[in-house]
């Protein structure tokens, strides 16, 4: 997993009912509630709407949404300059300084492939600047309509229902800002080198979403990332699903049924949410409309 694919942002240990699911919305219950956790793209195509069916049935199902974040929040000037404050680097120092030769070099070729003038990052934290060079791929590649969450989100605001989130915007920002924190070139240098298979990995990614393709999310999300960025899988994915856990488990114990959706990549895996609440004693399955 890259940055660039974290933006768009399962071992032999799952159980066998999430080998391949052909959904990406599974219903967790104790023995009395329910709720429905729906895996996301934070970011789609044009041509990815409409939803799965799954999701429009169970947005109209439930009255309460549950968002990785304050969704509200996102397009607000006071978050813009949170997030740009906590993305720039101290005053006095600059990106060129942040980087080997190597890792600078390579974004030296890339901005002149794109037409970019670097002197515009230089403000930036890399973290910044991988999180700018992904969101340029992904727009090139056709990711320019708005994410599950956003669209689900603006629906359920017009509608009043009721919405709530499972970490603070303060939260968010602080796991993006301080992704791959002391491997810095590291971090540069994957995501130029993953900007070469970054088109078959997005698709593969977005049919595996689709159709609930644990298995191939897996390969080529999780896998790659739990090599490449063992910091970055620590933080980003297995430090926030572990906070996440005793928020969703008192919402299980509530008896409103709720509809949680949340990047597809924090479902799956051992240390995913679907693993870890199925060895807590909840009964965890794919969604079917068929049920």
């Amino acid at each position: 997993m890259t940055f660039v694919r974290l933006s768009l942002i399962i071992t032999a240990l799952l159980l066998s009912c999430f080998s391949y699911a052909q959904t990406s919305i599974w219903q967790v219950s104790n023995d009395k509630n329910t709720v429905y956790l729906g895996g996301t793209f934070h970011m789609l195509k044009p041509s990815d709407y409409p939803l799965p069916q799954e999701f429009e049935h169970i947005y109209k199902k439930v009255n309460w949404l549950v968002f990785e974040t304050d969704i509200s929040k996102l397009d607000s000037t006071e978050f813009e300059t949170k997030f740009m404050k906590t993305m720039s680097l101290p005053s006095g120092q600059i990106l060129a300084d942040q980087l080997s030769p190597q890792a600078y070099s390579g974004l030296i070729h890339y901005a002149a492939k794109n037409g970019i003038d670097t002197g515009h990052w230089q403000r930036f934290k890399p973290q910044m600047v991988c999180l700018m060079i992904s969101l340029q791929e992904l727009n090139k590649l056709g990711l320019t309509a708005q994410g599950v969450e956003q669209y689900l989100g603006d629906k359920a605001l017009l509608e009043g229902k009721k919405i709530t989130e499972l970490e603070t915007i303060d939260e968010q920002i602080h796991y993006v800002a301080t992704m791959g924190q002391g491997n810095e070139t590291a971090l540069i240098m994957q995501t130029l080198e993953d900007l070469k298979t970054l088109p078959n990995d997005l698709d593969t990614m977005s049919t595996a979403w689709r159709t609930g393709d644990v298995q191939s999310l897996f390969n080529t999300g999780i896998q790659p990332m739990m090599e490449n960025y063992p910091e970055v899988y620590r933080s980003l994915l297995v430090e926030r699903n572990n906070n996440w856990l005793p928020r969703i488990e008192q919402l299980i114990k509530q008896p409103d049924e709720k509809f949680i959706l949340v990047g597809a990549l924090h479902l799956i895996g051992e240390d995913g949410l679907l693993q870890q609440l199925a060895q807590r004693g909840y009964q965890v399955q794919p969604f079917s409309l068929q049920h």
